[in-house]
């Protein structure tokens, strides 16, 4: 039995500054050309995004540093997702797992390659730009600096500003995974 920890909020529910925020992320959605979930039969945001609404002023600079870190992208989207489900697989975290997937079938991803990602696995079928992004994400979540010829292999495939793109990406979306797993936040019931 599924026990959510924190509930969606319904629209006609919010306090102004909830209102404020929750404007904020569907201005932001929108923008995205969602395949997954965002909303709920009642018109509530699902996912991430109701602990953002109980907790907006810890909320607001998650969804700056969102809003930054892919505003400026430079990095393909097949490769950001394999970054974002990397990390996600280590961490376990259902909705963004289940979201991620879904962006990532939309970009090209083959489904075989998809669910080796979400299993933990390297894929063999990865380019070399996202066998790179692969392994500095897998690299990062043990710990510890990343190895000199990793970082190397990163600038040489995506330049200095697409390494520091794809390092505050896997930071961002550790912390996402953490915030979904503390809320036990769970894939809505149309995921596979």
């Amino acid at each position: 039995m599924i026990t959510v920890r924190i509930k969606p909020i319904s629209p006609d529910q919010l306090s102004a500054e909830q209102q404020q925020l929750d404007e904020q992320i569907r201005r932001m959605l929108g923008g995205l050309r969602t395949p997954f979930t965002t909303i709920d039969e009642n018109g509530a945001l699902v996912g991430p995004f109701p602990v953002m609404l109980h907790f907006p002023e810890l909320a607001r600079p998650l969804l700056d540093w969102s809003t930054a870190v892919t505003t400026v992208s430079v990095l393909p989207v097949r490769v950001r997702e394999v970054a974002i489900l990397t990390t996600g697989a280590r961490y376990g975290a259902g909705y963004e797992l289940y979201s991620h997937s879904r962006i990532a079938r939309a970009a090209g991803l083959s489904g075989t390659v998809v669910a080796a990602l979400v299993a933990g696995q390297r894929p063999a079928e990865l380019t070399p730009e996202e066998a790179v992004a692969h392994d500095v994400a897998a690299r990062l979540y043990t710990g510890g600096p990343m190895p000199g010829a990793l970082y190397r292999a990163a600038v040489r495939s995506f330049g200095e500003s697409g390494t520091a793109e794809l390092v505050f990406l896997i930071a961002q979306y550790a912390g996402i995974s953490l915030v979904l797993n503390a809320y036990d936040v769970p894939a809505p019931p149309d995921a596979e």
